[in-house]
């Protein structure tokens, strides 16, 4: 929230080196926490058009959204969906009909972020991994801010590395590091008593 005051960041793209960490639960998370404080109109994309698992938590699996956005079929308004939780907003990934990267490629996806911009305080993309496909680099690309959503003792470190490398320093929020042994001793959180 400071850089997104300081820096004036609007939407960030959330990610992970590979499947199966939380990354899409975390997103949720994230949007129910900021729309819970004043003033923070949230919009949570579901930007993973192949396995479309944010639109599926929301339980909206027929709904139209971000695909249609995107390929010129409705307006970004008419996508949209209100929540039982106030300021808090879903734009479901809708019916992909052509590759996903090709939906992200042309002008409409750097427009639609623009107009989230003027409508919501914060705009929270749920996106695919980061290896090996080419969405998340098309995904973020228009996007303020990244961070990366981490499972303890899930993904090995080489790939962390990989990933970690082709994320933009410059966007690069932090971490989430999720599903850690709270009995654990041996976690590194990078602090250092002095």
């Amino acid at each position: 929230m400071r850089l997104q005051s300081k820096a004036g960041l609007r939407s960030i793209a959330i990610t992970s080196t590979v499947p199966g960490v939380g990354k899409t639960l975390t997103v949720m998370n994230l949007g129910l926490c900021y729309s819970q404080l004043t003033d923070q109109r949230v919009l949570i994309v579901d930007g993973d058009l192949r396995t479309r698992g944010l639109t599926q938590l929301v339980g909206n699996p027929d709904a139209v959204g971000l695909a249609e956005v995107l390929s010129g079929k409705i307006t970004a308004k008419e996508a949209v969906l209100s929540t039982s939780q106030k300021n808090l907003f879903v734009m479901p990934a809708g019916k992909v009909a052509s590759p996903a990267p090709e939906h992200f490629t042309g002008e409409r996806w750097q427009e639609f972020l623009g107009w989230c911009g003027t409508t919501f305080k914060v705009v929270l993309v749920d996106t695919p991994p980061v290896l090996p496909l080419a969405d998340f680099e098309l995904i973020s690309a228009a996007c303020d801010g990244i961070v990366a959503v981490v499972r303890a003792h899930y993904a090995e470190r080489d790939l962390l590395q990989k990933t970690a490398g082709t994320l933009d320093p410059k966007k690069f929020i932090g971490v989430v590091f999720n599903a850690t042994d709270v009995k654990a001793t041996n976690y590194n959180y990078g602090y250092v008593y002095r």
